[in-house]
């Protein structure tokens, strides 16, 4: 993986995920980067949809008035400036 720098990801106020030439997937919320393989990337994908798959059935069993999609509404975020 020569030369290759590519921001997979990015959503304002969040973070961006990037993919580089080190043969890693670069993850960064704020302040902190996660630096992973890309089996790992992979994985961790995997085990974050899962997460949210689980969310919204307990979110919808509590009645949740917010939702757990509303977190993909443009809004400022707790986490950065």
């Amino acid at each position: 993986m020569d030369d290759i720098n590519i921001i997979l990801a990015s959503y304002p106020g969040l973070g961006r995920v990037r993919l580089c030439e080190c043969n890693s997937v670069h993850i960064s919320i704020g302040p902190v980067t996660i630096n992973l393989a890309p089996e790992a990337f992979s994985q961790m994908a995997v085990l974050i949809r899962n997460a949210m798959e689980q969310f919204t059935e307990i979110a919808e069993a509590k009645g949740s008035a917010r939702g757990p999609l509303r977190a993909f509404e443009p809004q400022h975020s707790r986490f950065t400036n």
